[in-house]
């Protein structure tokens, strides 16, 4: 209007920008486009500079840390039909400007206003593309958060050029800018943050679907989830044959425990589940306690050890044929010595009892007690071969699973009289025993793992020097443990070798003499039963096999 004067038209001009701050604002909190509003702010920031074009642009760093722009408003002042095109295609998604020998780059390197009224001759002006409109006046703003420079503004061609008081004029401009542009950050960053939420919750439950174990997630006693591995476990159709079904009806009396209570530094509890056909299955199961949708949690993961377990009864019960194998010449011969004195006893006792019958003669004489010596003798064979037979009825035992009390003294006493063969023609046997409790353990596994240690403590000493060597034997109780220990005076093993000892197929002994299994069978076996197994040894000088078995038994 041409009767306002200068204060008026300042006034109006200012009244104009604070209403389009106010609606940009208030339609950036309804969720319109933040390029839409960008568009708006540059058209009210154009129209009331009286600027030919320009731009509002976000200040991003490269990897370097160094400055760039990327467009969030900018003016189509393409020349040429291709640019148009570009202009149409890029200005939505944002235009980069990486070339700071510009005037735009002279903001955005030093972080202050660029006023430039004479650009032609201004050193800081990297030149126009041919075609592109005259450059007469520009003014580049920056505008900051806090901590960093957020954004700028550029215009160009206001007439009369730009000075303080329109940089003046437009800090709330500015400031707008700034506080849509934070705001636009916050939620591209709440909607990263969204999105990687979503896709970790889509690749969780496609690892839980997929991963062979099963898992199940109780709350309150009752299964609120399971996977399908879960439901194959268990030998049921779908999950909701599962879901608010009773944890402990997962499993067979007695093994509840192994779901309902968090495992001690993850090690695995053993449980027999319930399979809808009835059929056995054994599972390693990991029990944790978690927050989920806010509440406690139970998650519950098993492993099917089923086949495994038959593997290893399998790989038990051969090298049980193994160790059989191998003393099965001594035994022969253990059981061959009595035998043999026996029969010979038994022909004279019947030579002498019908020659005393012949004659007439009573018992009661010389000759009467020459044939109750013998008959002695032959009950004492008898009893030598009973013991062997008993031995080895023991040790082949089929029933793994049974454990009971168990005398650790008198499993060893079995496995000498099976071991004999191999020790008595190279060292001299001593026997330590210690008052000792009973062990909560399965006899013929306990056998098993003594008469290996046996076998091996003979056979790592050669033969020809009885007096000089010893296989020794000694039980303690320290602790809470009973203690066995199975020392040689043997050949000894290289500290090298020490830490495989136990591992399957690793063995020490000449091709064709050793499977390599038997060690680590020992492991496993007394792992199962809770304890644990050392060795010290020195070459040389010998070894030393400790177990270590958890009692007392249970009463």
């Amino acid at each position: 209007m041409s009767g306002e004067t200068s204060a008026e038209q300042a006034l109006r001009a200012s009244n104009l920008l604070l209403q389009a701050l106010t609606e940009v604002q208030t339609e950036f909190m309804g969720g319109h486009e933040p390029y839409r509003l960008f568009d708006k702010l540059l058209s009210v920031l154009l129209k009331l500079t009286s600027s030919e074009y320009g731009f509002i642009g976000e200040v991003l760093r490269t990897p370097e840390g160094k400055p760039y722009l990327r467009t969030h408003a900018i003016t189509n002042i393409a020349w040429t039909s291709e640019l148009r095109e570009f202009y149409a295609r890029e200005a939505p998604k944002g235009m980069e400007f990486r070339n700071l020998q510009t005037l735009f780059g002279a903001v955005m390197t030093s972080g202050a206003p660029v006023v430039s009224n004479t650009p032609y001759g201004d050193p800081r002006r990297g030149g126009l593309p041919e075609g592109h409109p005259p450059l007469c006046s520009f003014l580049g703003l920056p505008f900051h958060s806090a901590t960093e420079l957020v954004g700028m503004v550029g215009i160009a061609n206001r007439p009369g050029g730009y000075d303080a008081e329109v940089i003046s004029f437009l800090q709330p401009f500015l400031a707008t800018c700034c506080a849509l542009l934070q705001g636009l950050r916050t939620e591209q960053r709440r909607r990263r943050a969204e999105e990687e939420l979503r896709r970790s919750v889509e690749s969780f439950r496609t690892l839980v679907a997929s991963t062979p174990d099963a898992i199940f997630l109780h709350r309150e006693g009752r299964v609120v989830f399971a996977n399908p591995a879960a439901v194959g476990l268990l030998g049921h159709e779908n999950v909701g044959a599962l879901e608010g079904r009773p944890v402990e009806e997962l499993v067979l009396p007695g093994y509840e425990a192994a779901l309902t209570m968090p495992s001690t530094s993850n090690a695995p509890h053993e449980a027999q589940f319930r399979h809808r056909e009835g059929r056995r299955v054994l599972g390693e199961v990991v029990t944790v306690s978690i927050l989920r949708e806010g509440l406690p949690t139970v998650v519950s993961i098993a492993r099917d050890i089923t086949e495994r377990r038959q593997v290893q009864e399998k790989l038990l019960a051969t090298e049980r044929m193994v160790s059989l194998g191998t003393l099965a010449a001594g035994v022969a011969h253990e059981i061959n010595n009595p035998l043999s004195y026996m029969l010979s006893n038994l022909r004279f006792v019947d030579d002498e009892l019908s020659a005393l019958a012949e004659s007439g003669e009573g018992v009661a004489g010389e000759r009467g007690q020459e044939v109750r010596t013998a008959l002695k003798e032959a009950i004492s064979g008898s009893d030598r071969v009973r013991d062997i037979v008993r031995d080895l009825k023991t040790f082949s035992r089929s029933n793994e699973e049974q454990r009971g009390a168990v005398d650790v003294r008198a499993v060893l006493d079995s496995c000498v009289n099976m071991a004999w063969s191999e020790i008595r023609h190279r060292a001299r046997l001593v026997k330590d025993y210690g008052e000792v409790p009973p062990v909560d353990a399965n006899e013929s596994r306990l056998g098993q793992l003594f008469l290996n240690l046996l076998v091996n403590a003979a056979q790592a000493i050669p033969h020809g020097n009885l007096e000089a060597h010893q296989v020794q034997l000694s039980t303690r109780y320290e602790e809470g443990w009973v203690v066995v220990a199975v020392r040689d005076t043997g050949v000894g093993i290289p500290r090298e070798n020490l830490g495989r000892l136990f591992d399957p197929f690793f063995t020490t002994k000449p091709v064709g003499e050793g499977t390599g299994l038997g060690l680590s069978i020992c492991h496993g076996i007394i792992t199962a039963m809770g304890g644990r197994i050392e060795v010290d040894s020195e070459p040389g000088r010998g070894t030393t096999f400790r177990v270590f078995l958890p009692g007392p038994a249970a009463s």
